[in-house]
């Protein structure tokens, strides 16, 4: 049997053994550090077509929610408006909820995404979070936890169960979805201050009266805003040929204005009703 020369190691590290001299430890680190600057770049490419992806195929997902809501409540849907102010909140007894299966028991409600939330046969389990945008989920002065319902019946916002929600309440910083009559004067990509909202899907012609389901994506980065428009618009649509919200973008289903500080905020047409 072969025996281990028992000073084999300690002659190893020793104090003549050699060690990496400073100048071979700095092309070790500008090594890394080049292939670190060319494969980040390569690597949030790749996250951000991967979150393109997944917002894209929500919103095709999300126009035939809006679609089969609308025909379980009758062929339309409520209105709803993601109110940005809840002054007149006060204190309930009651526990409302948007439980019922008329068009009526629904109006008012928060957002759209309350809708197919609690329709007869639900067609969300989840508040509308999309993969692109800001990632600011919770609305301004709520809860983080429990999402307020409107109690048509009293005209009042409470976090079940029964809470006052504090004045200042608003959805405007928040992803949602919302149902919004047409107010064919209006500039797509926009709404008025009635909620009312407007889109030309044909490229040409504002949405004729009615109703309007639509997403609102906040802070979109400029090129991954380009890149829903290409991937759901008639290409000939297309106002924006920068590749990144460089212009507004006011034809076809996906909507934006001109990207300022390098993001915009999409508004997408999921379907009239």
């Amino acid at each position: 049997m072969n025996k281990v020369n028992p000073h084999l190691f300690r002659q190893n590290r020793g104090p003549g053994a050699r060690a990496f001299s400073l100048i071979e430890i700095l092309v070790v680190v500008a090594i890394i550090a080049v292939l670190a600057a060319i494969l980040l770049p390569a690597l949030s490419k790749a996250l951000s077509s991967a979150h393109v992806s997944r917002t894209v195929a929500d919103l095709r997902q999300l126009k035939g929610f809006a679609a089969d809501a609308a025909n379980q409540l009758g062929g339309t849907l409520p209105l709803t408006k993601g109110y940005a102010s809840t002054a007149a909140a006060v204190n309930a007894t009651a526990n409302p909820g948007l439980s019922g299966s008329a068009v009526a028991d629904f109006n008012n409600a928060l957002r759209l995404d309350e809708v197919l939330l609690s329709v007869p046969s639900p067609k969300l389990d989840r508040y509308f979070a999309p993969a692109c945008g800001s990632q600011v989920f919770a609305p301004a002065g709520g809860s983080s936890v429990v999402d307020p319902r409107f109690n048509p019946a009293t005209g009042y916002y409470y976090n079940l169960p029964d809470s006052r929600i504090a004045s200042g309440y608003g959805y405007q910083n928040t992803s949602r979805l919302e149902c919004a009559s047409v107010n064919s004067a209006q500039a797509p990509g926009t709404t008025d201050a009635s909620g009312g909202t407007n889109f030309r899907v044909d490229g040409v012609n504002g949405l004729s009266a009615g109703r309007v389901a639509y997403a609102v994506i906040k802070g979109v980065s400029g090129p991954e805003a380009s890149q829903i428009a290409t991937a759901i618009n008639t290409p000939a649509f297309m106002d924006d040929t920068t590749g990144a919200a460089g212009t507004a973008q006011l034809r076809g289903q996906v909507a934006y204005a001109a990207a300022q500080g390098g993001v915009t905020d999409l508004y997408v047409y999921l379907g009239n009703f």
